[in-house]
């Protein structure tokens, strides 16, 4: 009789499912994927001793779309857009933080924020701006050259007047007879190419 009872008992305490000897994992967050190849970057760079760098929040240091081998239309040309007002927008960015780091006296810290640029420059704007299609592209021409013109600031701050001329001699190149259009620059302010060109050779020796 005990017996029974005891059974009965038992049969109304609840059951619990079996407990999985793999625990759940955590789902990964995509936007912690986004800047690992600038974290990585970065990490190589100023290794353990750099002092912190804080890039936008949405940086991306991803090459941009495949190269394209002629001029783009629709989505793509949309993108492309956004991809040359975006690097712009890093480029003065970067800017700003040179010239704090100038004003702060910072050595050290401008030579590995200018290591930073470098693979910047080398993963991202050497394959954004290859196209010389984009810079004769009335939708893209004066998005091409503004940003040529923050490249070439930013390695002013860098004390690399050589890479300067480089892109002044580029610019050159790709907007002979189009002297008078209307560019971003200096930083903030508007000038035609011609007299940008001109302030950029005057000023290429500054740093």
């Amino acid at each position: 009789m005990s017996q029974l009872i005891v059974q009965r008992r038992l049969q109304l305490v609840p059951q619990l499912p079996p407990q999985s000897n793999t625990e759940a994992k955590p789902q990964a967050n995509p936007l912690a994927r986004r800047p690992l190849l600038m974290v990585v970057t970065a990490a190589l760079v100023c290794m353990s001793c750099a002092p912190r760098f804080d890039p936008p929040e949405d940086f991306d240091l991803e090459p941009p779309t495949a190269h394209a081998t002629g001029p783009l239309s629709g989505e793509a040309l949309d993108q492309r857009r956004h991809e040359l007002e975006r690097a712009q927008q890093d480029m003065v960015h970067f800017h700003a933080t040179l010239e704090s780091l100038h004003h702060r006296r910072d050595r050290n810290g401008l030579v590995l924020f200018s290591g930073f640029l470098d693979a910047y420059m080398g993963v991202h704007l050497e394959s954004l701006l290859e196209g010389k299609w984009q810079s004769t592209h009335p939708e893209l021409m004066a998005l091409d050259a503004n940003l040529r013109f923050a490249q070439a600031e930013v390695l002013i701050q860098m004390r690399a007047p050589r890479r300067v001329q480089a892109v002044i001699d580029e610019i050159e190149t790709r907007y002979s007879g189009r002297e008078s259009m209307l560019v971003e620059f200096p930083i903030g302010r508007q000038s035609t190419l011609e007299q940008g060109l001109e302030i950029l050779s005057s000023r290429k020796w500054r740093g």
